[in-house]
């Protein structure tokens, strides 16, 4: 079996002027992804304390979260992603009512 490849091949989208804030986009959303993760994690350590009182790390990493726990967890992810990405969209209509005038 091969590794699959590390980046996509061809140029990059580029959706700033600047491509050091395409940049920063990308690391920013990357940061993003693996702070949902992380708070995935923390809410299965809660959940899982609430439930045993104590708990062995195969207890966290074969946890099913229920149905709740994922709407719970799906609200949380798209609040934070609208926080990063509010002054991206707040930049991008600025662009727009600039252009506009």
């Amino acid at each position: 079996m091969t590794d699959a490849p590390t980046r996509a091949k061809g140029p990059l989208p580029q959706y700033f002027d600047d491509p050091a804030i395409d940049q920063l986009h990308s690391a920013l959303l990357a940061l993003a992804a693996e702070l949902s993760v992380a708070y995935d994690r923390i809410d299965t350590l809660e959940r899982l304390l609430e439930q045993k009182g104590a708990l062995a790390r195969a207890d966290i990493e074969h946890y099913e979260p229920d149905e709740a726990s994922l709407r719970e967890r799906a609200a949380r992810r798209e609040a934070l992603v609208a926080r990063l990405l509010r002054p991206f969209r707040d930049y991008r209509e600025q662009l727009i009512e600039r252009a506009g005038k």
